[in-house]
């Protein structure tokens, strides 16, 4: 399995802008092949950072989500509320571990 965790900042007072448009894309997104778990999550702390997590069966599946129309139109709706610079992503893998 993958595991993605992204962070990125919103321009002060559109978090709720973009947690609006992000419904659309959580939705679609968890109805994809490969998809184990997609959830956007804002900030208690501060009002401008949102957390994603996801999990996927395979690289593949995370790679053909990145290109599907969905996710292309949310990546591109979003882009002008994102600071610039402040995304970031970070992929793991996941195995059982034992113990």
């Amino acid at each position: 399995m993958i595991v993605v965790a992204v962070k990125y900042m919103v321009n002060e007072g559109f978090r709720n802008e973009v947690l609006e448009m992000a419904k659309e894309a959580v939705s679609e997104t968890r109805k994809e092949k490969g998809n184990i778990e997609y959830t956007v999550y804002p900030s208690l702390e501060n009002e401008q950072e949102i957390f994603v997590f996801e999990v996927w069966e395979s690289m593949e599946h995370l790679q053909a989500h990145i290109k599907s129309p969905h996710m292309v139109k949310f990546a591109e709706a979003r882009k002008p509320f994102v600071v610039e610079g402040s995304y970031k992503l970070s992929l793991y893998k996941s195995e059982p571990m034992s113990l």
